[in-house]
């Protein structure tokens, strides 16, 4: 493969491919997103950032080493596989919150992680997560947030509904408490005392707050359409 480095980042990519097109784009949008990330999350790794930019998700397990087609995921500590072609770019702020946020810790709740990563996304699909939670909420497909911190109960569930879910209720948290708060609870290993001790509150508790915030928001007709089809297919 070839490769491009730069402030914070070494991206390894196929020749003549979309990736190697595109490749300084690339580099200016993961350099911002980081740079966000960072500012955020008050850290800053001391390595580089590793991208293997892939044609397809089978061209990811081959050179992850496992097989498993896959459109992206974080390897600990440093490395990232995604897919880029013309159809599907998995770049942006996802990942790289997972390898960065977990320099601070990585809690045994994957709804906790998943849902800082999402925070930074702020969308599923190109719609905004709040926007998501609130179309769960009225077609009673929601899950409530002390059911998600459950890893079993989170995985028995499509990403499509717990991602967007999770996102939202990070957003509220943060902009709710604050981000010093939100990281303190961070740092702890078990999210269920975490909760508790930082926010003095159960997780039950929260969710309702959380619920009674989002549906102070109406959907657009348009969105809710577009959902509708998404949410189908």
């Amino acid at each position: 493969m070839k490769q491009y480095k730069s402030s914070h980042y070494i991206f390894n990519y196929n020749q003549n491919s979309k990736a190697e097109k595109d490749i300084i784009k690339i580099s200016k949008y993961q350099e911002a997103c980081y740079e966000y990330i960072c500012n955020v999350l008050k850290i800053e790794p001391s390595f580089k950032i590793e991208y293997f930019l892939c044609d397809t998700p089978e061209e990811v397990g081959r050179i992850y080493g496992d097989d498993e087609p896959c459109n992206g995921f974080a390897d600990l500590p440093n490395k990232i596989y995604a897919v880029y072609n013309e159809e599907v770019q998995c770049v942006g702020f996802h990942e790289d919150a997972h390898v960065i946020s977990y320099l601070i810790n990585r809690p045994n709740s994957c709804a906790i992680r998943e849902g800082l990563a999402m925070y930074f996304d702020r969308k599923w699909w190109g719609i905004q997560n709040l926007d998501w939670t609130g179309y769960f909420i009225n077609n009673n497909t929601y899950i409530a947030i002390e059911e998600l911190l459950n890893d079993e109960v989170f995985f028995s569930y499509d990403c499509t509904i717990t991602y967007p879910i999770m996102g939202a209720f990070t957003d509220w948290l943060i902009a709710t408490y604050g981000i010093d708060l939100y990281l303190d609870f961070y740092k702890y290993e078990n999210v269920f005392e975490g909760i508790q001790q930082v926010y003095q509150k159960a997780p039950r508790k929260l969710n309702q707050m959380f619920v009674d915030y989002v549906n102070l928001f109406r959907i657009d007709e348009v969105v809710e359409s577009r959902m509708d089809t998404l949410f189908k297919e």
